[in-house]
């Protein structure tokens, strides 16, 4: 790997004296027209005269107040202060920058390159190389799984002289490789993780398709063609409401049902699109290419409002939401005489942030738990959610102790979990928002004991009514009962 030169706070003034501030007003930077418009230009902050050439994606570190910006040809991230876009430091040695995933827990940044072909790892706090992981030349977007801490690379492809691609699995833990999932097509480029279950959708670029990865048995599972757009590279994704949102260079946002892969609409967006984001908080999506931000309301699963059109700098087309201060962060690439700049935008009108949980989680360990509800999420791909309920061994309380969003495990079974399976049935109600029913039964070990609580989401695409969800949950369950001798054997 090649040396590193880490700015440090205390060397940051020549870096600083490079990037001036530049008022709203003068850039070129405008909100809509509109008074309620979706966005506010309040700040612009210029890049060292030596940034050149476009800039990929984003990354963003709420814990210590930092933005990575990647322009491509600077051979470096750039580090920004949050909210203000304001230099703090610049890691070097990265030939290319492309996409950028920060782990709190580790205090460790992980950088795509494309031209060395690598992920390469760094200190959070020096900047100062750790690692890397050997991979194909083009390694570009990522998708980050909480549950295993693994990072998806898009890699391969017509820079390696291949006619396919390679989706990498890198265990950030370990900062070792641990798989390669190959897609035919020279190219791939952006993709979104389910949270709810162990799936993985990547823009295929080269076959127009989408391609769909099940993350438990690394395979491609389904190819879902993309015809309502052309030139697919940007996607989004609104687990809550099952709609994939894939932008479309052609100048299209093709929404897709992320249960059965069929196409829905197609709103239309500036072209040239290279990022774009859902945020299930504000129900919005945001889409930016060639200068211009486009900005939609969700109403409900199948209806969208537009809110507007912004006009960013000049061939800016990758930008990044930063929902919890309400800040938009644009990269504008350098042209004519003028210096490259992030832009700064204010979200208007959106919901304010709900107050954070105050219940803690209860520490669990409970690998087999986890390991079983990921398999059965992989082999039921009609499931949308599943949860595993237990009171662990020395503990007084139902807990949560499996779920493919690792954020809930530990958290109390509440109380309509509790009555809902108190007299051993199987509990199903209808959600039209969202369009699935919620299913609660019991968990049972393999002899029939109950163990605890077993709560699943079935689609409507995949049941016609309760009855038909009653009788899938209760196959599910006996299908995992078969693989439990007990309950101590889901903490080991």
């Amino acid at each position: 790997m090649r040396s590193i030169i880490a700015v440090l706070p205390l060397l940051v003034l020549p870096l600083a004296a490079q990037m001036d501030r530049a008022t709203p007003a003068a850039s070129q930077a405008q909100p809509s027209a509109e008074a309620a418009g979706p966005l506010k230009a309040l700040d612009v902050m210029r890049m060292p005269g030596a940034v050149k050439g476009r800039f990929d994606h984003f990354g963003v570190d709420l814990k210590h107040n930092r933005l990575f910006a990647t322009p491509e040809d600077y051979h470096a991230v750039l580090v920004l202060g949050l909210p203000n876009a304001e230099p703090v430091a610049e890691i070097r040695g990265i030939a290319r920058p492309h996409a950028i995933l920060y782990r709190e827990d580790l205090d460790r940044i992980y950088v795509t390159d494309g031209v060395d072909g690598a992920l390469k790892i760094f200190d959070g706090k020096t900047y100062q190389p750790l690692s890397s992981v050997a991979l194909e030349k083009d390694a570009d977007s990522v998708g980050y799984e909480a549950a295993r801490q693994y990072l998806y690379i898009d890699n391969g492809g017509k820079d390696a002289g291949q006619p396919y691609s390679l989706v990498s699995v890198v265990d950030t833990t370990a900062g070792k490789k641990v798989a390669d999932i190959r897609i035919d097509g020279d190219t791939l480029e952006a993709m979104a993780l389910d949270v709810f279950r162990p799936r993985l959708y990547v823009n295929n670029p080269a076959r127009n398709q989408v391609a769909v990865v099940d993350r438990w048995k690394n395979v491609v599972v389904a190819s879902w063609p993309v015809t309502l757009g052309k030139s697919n590279v940007a996607m989004g994704l609104d687990e809550a409401h099952q709609r994939l949102f894939v932008g479309c260079r052609s100048g299209q946002v093709v929404v897709f049902d992320s249960n059965t892969g069929k196409e829905l609409q197609a709103l239309p967006i500036a072209k040239g699109v290279d990022d774009l984001e859902y945020d299930a908080g504000s129900k919005r999506l945001y889409t930016i290419g060639n200068g211009t931000i486009d900005v939609y309301q969700e109403i409900d699963a199948d209806h969208f409002r537009s809110l507007g059109s912004v006009t960013a700098g000049d061939k800016s087309k990758t930008a990044r939401l930063v929902p919890q201060i309400n800040r938009y962060f644009v990269a504008v690439p350098q042209s004519g005489d003028g210096a490259a700049e992030v832009q700064v935008f204010q979200t208007l009108n959106v919901p304010a942030a709900k107050p954070a949980e105050t219940a803690v989680a209860q520490p669990v360990h409970a690998p087999r738990a986890l390991e079983l509800e990921l398999a059965t999420l992989s082999a039921h791909p009609d499931l949308r959610k599943m949860g595993l309920h237990a009171v662990p061994p020395g503990g007084k309380d139902s807990v949560i102790i499996a779920n493919a969003n690792t954020t809930r495990i530990g958290a109390k079974s509440s109380a309509a979990d509790l009555d809902a399976v108190k007299e051993g049935k199987t509990y199903c109600a209808k959600k039209d928002d969202g369009a699935f029913f919620n299913l609660k039964l019991p968990l049972l070990d393999a002899s029939g004991r109950n163990i605890g609580i077993l709560v699943m989401e079935i689609p409507y695409t995949s049941a016609v009514d309760e009855t038909q969800a009653v009788r899938k949950a209760e196959e599910i369950r006996h299908e995992l009962a078969q693989q439990i001798p007990d309950r101590d054997a889901l903490f080991q």
